[in-house]
Order: C-alpha cells, then sequence, then structure tokens
C-alpha cells in the first residue's frame, strides 16, 4: 500500500494519535518542514516506541522535544566522529606512504610496479594489482583536469607523483585496498606504529571508513552497527574489554558490545588515535552525552 502525502499539521496530527506530546506545536511545525519526518521522526523514534495492542506507540510522557534531541545529539555525534576518523585518515595515510615511499621509491614509476606488491590470486573478489594501479593513473589524471595544484605542480616541475602527494587525493578506502595489497613485510612495518598485528589494523581501518561513510551521509549514527567486527583477541584489546567490564558472549565467543558498534569505533579510535587527539575526541563526547542528559 503506498502512503500518503501528508500535510505538517497532517503529521503533527498522526504523531498525537501515537500518544507524542508537544511543548511547542508551533516549533515542532518549523522543525518538520525544515527537517523532514522521515529525517526526524523515523530516524530517532526507536528508543521511545513501545508496542501496544499490537500498534506502535510513544511511550508515556514522550514528547516531540525528546526526538528533536536525540537528533541534534546524533548530529553533532557524527561531526565529532568524523574529525576523529580523519585524524585516524591523516595518519594512516602517512604511515602508509612513509612505507611505499622509503621501500620502492618516491615517482609513480618506481613505486607502482607489480614485484612490489603480493601475487594477484586472481580471485574474483579480489583487488588485484592492475585495478590499484588503473584506480590510481585514473585518479591522478582526474586532478589533473581539475587542476588540483599539488598534482598539477609535480607534473609540471618533476614529471612525477610522489605517494605522499597522491594518497591526499584518495580515500581512506582506497588506502584500505593499497594496505591489503602490500606484502606481508610492508604491512607489518605500518602496523608497528600502531603496536597492533597487520590484520588487526586492516580491520579497524575498514571499521573507519565504514563509519565515516555514516558520518558524510548524514545517517543515523548512536545505533549503527558495522557489518564487520573488530578483532579482539590479543591482550591489549583484551585489557580494554576488562576494564570496561564487557563480558563475553557464550555462543558467539565475542564481546557483549564493543564489536561492530559506536562503543567499537570509541575502542579503535583508542587504539589508532594519538593521546593528544583521543583526549579531544572523549572531551568532545562526554559534552554532548552530558548536554544530552540534562535535556
Amino acid at each position: 500500500m503506498t502512503k500518503p502525502f501528508l500535510t505538517i499539521d497532517q503529521q503533527i496530527e498522526l504523531l498525537k494519535s501515537k500518544n507524542l506530546l508537544f511543548k511547542s506545536e508551533k516549533n515542532a511545525k518549523k522543525l518538520l518542514s525544515n527537517i523532514g519526518y522521515y529525517k526526524l521522526i523515523n530516524a530517532y523514534r526507536i528508543p521511545f516506541i513501545i508496542e501496544s495492542n499490537n500498534k506502535k506507540l510513544f511511550d508515556k510522557g514522550t514528547y516531540f522535544e525528546d526526538l528533536y534531541n536525540l537528533y541534534v545529539f546524533d548530529s553533532n555525534l557524527r561531526t565529532i566522529v568524523f574529525g576523529a576518523a580523519t585524524a585516524v585518515e591523516i595518519s594512516f595515510k602517512s604511515h602508509l606512504s612513509n612505507e611505499i615511499s622509503s621501500e620502492f621509491g618516491v615517482s609513480d614509476q618506481d613505486y607502482l610496479r607489480k614485484e612490489n606488491y603480493k601475487e594477484d590470486t586472481h580471485a574474483k573478489s579480489e583487488y588485484s594489482f592492475d585495478t590499484m594501479k588503473d584506480h590510481i593513473t585514473k585518479s591522478i589524471e582526474k586532478q589533473i583536469r581539475n587542476n588540483h595544484p599539488a598534482i598539477v605542480w609535480y607534473k609540471e616541475k618533476h614529471q612525477y607523483y610522489p605517494f605522499w602527494v597522491v594518497a591526499n587525493i584518495l580515500t581512506i578506502g582506497d588506502s584500505s585496498r593499497i594496505y591489503g595489497k602490500l606484502k606481508e613485510k610492508n604491512r607489518i612495518n605500518i602496523a608497528k606504529n600502531y603496536q597492533l598485528p597487520h590484520d588487526y589494523l586492516a580491520s579497524y581501518i575498514i571499521h573507519i571508513n565504514l563509519i565515516r561513510n555514516v558520518c558524510a551521509h548524514n545517517d543515523v549514527l548512536y545505533r549503527y552497527k558495522t557489518i564487520n567486527s573488530i578483532p579482539q583477541k590479543i591482550n591489549k584489546m583484551k585489557e580494554i574489554y576488562e576494564k570496561m567490564g564487557i563480558g563475553i558472549n557464550n555462543a558467539s565467543g565475542r564481546y557483549e558490545r564493543g564489536v561492530n558498534d559506536l562503543l567499537a569505533t570509541i575502542i579503535v579510535f583508542k587504539t589508532l588515535l594519538s593521546i593528544d587527539d583521543f583526549n579531544l575526541f572523549k572531551t568532545q563526547l562526554l559534552g554532548l552525552i552530558e548536554k544530552l542528559q540534562k535535556n
């Protein structure tokens, strides 16, 4: 059945029929008009909904303003998470660039040699060397057309493109795939900067990429769960979960929280960010939570 279009006044009446209260209907109408019913109500009603006689109603004492406060919290949460994820991206790209440049050379003619990377297995899902090289080459060509200052300068002055310059025009997802294409010894060298096994770093960067995309597309973040679970078996990670008192699920053998949720993101930040960057994120997050509690 196709849902009918509802005017703002009709949306207010629908919400009232579901037991939602209003401190100011005038302000609620303005917010619904500016944000949209789907973005505000559908996305943030879940914590306030109860089942009653096979109907989904708002819990007793729930106000429209409660949903809006959660919406504002999540918007601000995306901002600080995006900032922290960007700090991770900058650090990861720097370590990736240093490894590739020191091991293979600064020219794209040198570092884009097939023998520098692990052999292709020819699996359908594989990120092959040819795919990687083609993507990097096309990314450079695109930025030349767009007159990217650094890319154009290196083209005119040196006729080559160092990876530390190229890394800045690639996404964190691109960088993650290049990292995965490196030989194990090179991945180990990069992961040492974070005191992690190389496969753990790969998983954490994938997690950060997914979370960053949620922030960039203004999706709901506070209850988002990624499709991948972060690995947790090394002592460094066990200490974090044990300090927070998080138990292990007997059925899955994994921790009950902090696996693929927002807490997992915070744990990844704790592992990958510098002390200063993590403390900044922590201070900002605590401030958001305190404000939400007051509201």
